[in-house]
């Protein structure tokens, strides 16, 4: 019966996908009929997961809900006859249809990772739980060690990157760090950096399982946020401190701190750090941040945000008035094979948010720049519809084995939630995220794997991750709660 239904839904969903289409088509017609039932399969499929799996910030919710954020509410206001006071919409000359037929793409897009989670892939999963249970990650109370010289090194590395392209002084007084041209050669820097995300989250997973005060585990990824900040990237700095957060709040006891408490403070704090990070980042530096917490100038801002900066949706229209397949693919073959694809495996591929910068807004001063296109624009401006269908319902399968892989206990928290979020920061940014994103969680296993190697436990140590119930005080604080499809 069971299966049954799910092949129903997935019949239901795959016929939406169609209508979909048939709108980006511009049959008359069709989006009256298509847009009411997007809305009500994405809203039954977020509340339906979430019951389904007794958590409220699964994967698929969890970008269901930041797409509504991005592309649901201007599109739902551009609906209901908005006009937008934006000086980059006139810039760009979009007209109705063309934010019509974004919101279309849009919704196409979520409909596909909804598909590719509600798709079995039972040997894809058996597979992935082969390798996981072999890489053997857990915590151990060598990671300690390991984290902490992960977070010096990283701390170093970071440091040097900015000193070898400016002034330390300047890029933190000023915030102005986004503008500088980066000098050849220092890029190595950079990537070692991401050395202090990985440890602190491994750190502060650390503390948690030991017991720690939930502000003292908190410190790790607050100094890798703080550290980070100074590089204008908002996402990349919230980065370690999000998964902190998602570390504590998935534990079996929050002490000092409720659900009720939390939500609240993330709420009403994020759009004030937001502001701060774009005023910071703009120019305006320290002074700045200090403008950012106030009543009025956060009001403001997120007035403008639903448009421009959490609002993503004008960066379809634009590539749908551009065009499917209007590039050659090879953003996605120069990122997936990254390294290769810079030396051994040459690949030229051109950025599709970069594409869309310069065509609708020009460079100025020779300097690029880039839109985020998100996972979406970057399939259609590279294959077209079908690369849309594809990519989504490929991303869809993989972060429903993920999941499913931190509930049966053969990925380790700090690999599944960085791995969550570096995910959604692909979904949403660009696939050339990916390579970040692989990195980070690479090092994430190597800290912890360097910790198991450096500090072996004798023969029935307690040891912390692993999905066991045990007394001791290592014992696992991150309980696979909930049903597991074996799917």
């Amino acid at each position: 019966m069971a299966r049954r239904q799910s092949q129903l839904n997935l019949l239901t969903l795959c016929v939406l996908w169609l209508l979909g289409a048939a709108v980006l088509a511009e049959i008359p017609g069709m989006d009256a009929v298509f847009f009411p039932l997007a809305y009500l399969a994405l809203a039954l499929a977020f509340f339906t997961t979430s019951r389904r799996w007794r958590d409220g910030i699964n994967p698929l919710s969890v970008i269901l809900a930041l797409g509504f954020v991005r592309f649901g509410i201007p599109g739902l206001l551009q609906l209901l006859g908005a006009d937008p006071d934006v000086n980059l919409f006139r810039t760009m000359r979009l007209d109705d249809t063309d934010w019509l037929l974004g919101h279309a793409l849009a919704l196409l897009g979520f409909l596909g990772v909804v598909i590719g989670w509600q798709l079995p892939c039972r040997s894809l999963g058996s597979a992935f739980r082969r390798m996981g249970w072999r890489a053997n990650v857990r915590l151990t109370r060598g990671v300690r060690y390991a984290a902490v010289a992960g977070m010096v090194v990283g701390f170093i590395a970071l440091m040097a990157f900015v000193a070898s392209n400016a002034s330390l002084g300047d890029v933190i007084r000023t915030g102005d760090f986004r503008r500088t041209e980066i000098q050849v050669g220092t890029g190595i820097f950079f990537w070692l950096s991401l050395l202090l995300i990985a440890s602190s989250v491994v750190l502060a997973a650390h503390l948690m399982a030991t017991d720690r005060a939930w502000w003292v585990s908190l410190l790790p990824v607050c100094v890798a946020t703080v550290l980070f900040w100074t590089l204008g990237g908002r996402v990349r700095a919230i980065t370690p401190f999000a998964t902190g957060v998602l570390l504590l709040w998935y534990r079996k006891n929050r002490p000092g701190l409720s659900v009720k408490t939390g939500a609240l403070l993330v709420i009403g704090l994020l759009p004030a750090v937001l502001l701060a990070g774009q005023l910071y980042r703009g120019g305006l530096g320290i002074e700045g941040i200090t403008q950012a917490f106030s009543i009025d100038g956060v009001f403001g801002y997120i007035q403008s945000a639903i448009w421009v900066d959490w609002g993503q949706l004008y960066v379809l229209a634009g590539a749908t008035a551009i065009g499917p397949a209007i590039l050659d693919g090879g953003a996605f073959l120069k990122t997936l094979l990254w390294p290769l694809s810079e030396s051994i495996l040459p690949v030229h591929g051109r950025s599709a948010g970069v594409f869309l910068a310069e065509h609708f807004v020009g460079f100025v001063g020779g300097k690029s720049w880039a839109f985020h296109s998100g996972l979406i624009g970057d399939a259609y401006l590279n294959f077209g519809l079908a690369g849309v269908f594809i990519t989504t319902i490929i991303f869809g399968v993989l972060v429903k084995r993920l999941y499913i892989g931190w509930k049966e206990g053969w990925i380790h928290a700090p690999v599944y939630l960085l791995s969550l979020l570096y995910g959604t920061r692909i979904f949403f940014e660009s696939i050339e995220k990916f390579t970040e994103a692989w990195i980070v969680v690479a090092m994430t296993v190597v800290v912890i794997r360097a910790g198991q190697l450096t500090f072996r436990p004798a023969l029935g140590a307690r040891t912390v991750g692993r999905p066991v119930t045990s007394r001791s005080p290592l014992a696992p604080q991150f309980p696979a709660a909930g049903p597991v499809d074996a799917g």
